[in-house]
């Protein structure tokens, strides 16, 4: 490896954990193999002409790029997937950060909220937001036989998700247990079951010359932390940790705090129609603090989930550049 992460071995144990989390990299092991994890990550910044990377992004072709970058977001689901899109200028990863003997881009490098919604995957169609609460409809018997279920992948994304031509799809990795427990809930399996159906047909689309992008698997666990652990500092290091339903008000918060002030994301098209709804339900009297009740925007958390999960791992690609850029002095922003 290039001389050029030398620096890493002078680090110490905490600092290596804070690069791995903000850049979206296991930060469990030892130093040298935290250092490892780090150095294998950053190994494709230092060959412009080496083939695509381990996250998807060609740094082959950057330099080159003509076309904006589409990021779709998926909070895995089935009553309730939500997705997002942020875009980004072709200029994005010519140089995120001020790299020494490198241009700035003159295009501003905020993503633009584009897209933001929640989908009922057993139904195929966008679930409305109202502003008026309504009667739950009668319930009926779901079906998930794996036939079913193999169209609902091929409709969600030939109807839903390709038609936004995404560059790059983001999709939240699945696990088998929840919060620590023992049994293996049967809803788990089927999204696990529905998971492996978008990334099948997302594949054979892909060999069929459909659809060119790159899928790319997210780690929850690593999403959580960059944003927990950052809250404090802003910048994805040192924050306070949280479980269970608490950290997912604190997600949610984050969220609403982020589309509210627009500061590091930019709303545009029918995702500033989400944005009004979620606004306006935290200012509505008699909601909690921290969550939204009734139907009015659905389960925010998944919407906020997704959206998490895609500003993550923009910030992730950028924060490598500013590792590989700036060396030790980049301890301090971390």
């Amino acid at each position: 490896m290039a001389s050029r992460l030398d620096w890493l071995r002078v680090c110490k144990l905490k600092q290596l954990e804070a690069i791995a989390r903000a850049t979206g990299i296991n930060s469990s092991g030892t130093k040298a193999v935290l250092i490892s994890n780090i150095q294998d990550a950053l190994s494709p910044l230092q060959h412009n002409d080496s083939s695509t990377s381990n996250n998807g992004i060609s740094t082959s072709t950057t330099k080159n790029r003509k076309h904006v970058y589409n990021i779709l977001s998926i909070d895995m689901g089935i009553r309730n997937l939500a997705y997002c899109q942020l875009s980004l200028p072709p200029t994005w990863l010519l140089s995120p950060s001020p790299l020494p003997k490198k241009p700035q881009p003159a295009a501003p490098l905020t993503p633009t909220l584009t897209s933001w919604a929640r989908i009922d995957v057993s139904k195929s169609s966008p679930i409305p937001l109202s502003t008026t609460t309504t009667d739950p409809p009668s319930p009926q018997k779901e079906s998930f036989n794996p036939s079913l279920y193999a169209h609902h992948a091929h409709t969600l994304l030939t109807a839903h998700i390709l038609p936004l031509h995404p560059t790059h799809i983001l999709i939240e990795r699945q696990r088998f247990r929840s919060m620590g427990a023992s049994a293996v809930q049967e809803w788990t399996l089927r999204v696990n079951m529905f998971e492996s159906m978008l990334y099948a047909t997302l594949y054979t689309l892909k060999r069929q010359g459909v659809w060119e992008g790159e899928v790319v698997p997210m780690d929850p666990n690593k999403v959580g932390r960059f944003w927990i652990y950052g809250e404090k500092e802003g910048k994805g290091g040192g924050r306070e940790k949280g479980k269970g339903e608490k950290t997912k008000k604190r997600k949610m918060g984050i969220a609403r705090d982020i589309v509210r002030k627009g500061e590091e994301v930019k709303v545009v098209g029918m995702a500033r129609g989400v944005v009004e709804k979620v606004i306006g339900v935290e200012e509505r009297k008699g909601r909690k603090k921290l969550g939204i009740e009734g139907n009015n925007v659905g389960k925010f958390d998944d919407l906020a989930d997704c959206l998490l999960q895609g500003l993550a791992w923009v910030k992730w690609q950028e924060n490598k550049w500013l590792v590989w850029g700036k060396g030790m002095d980049v301890l301090d922003q971390l």
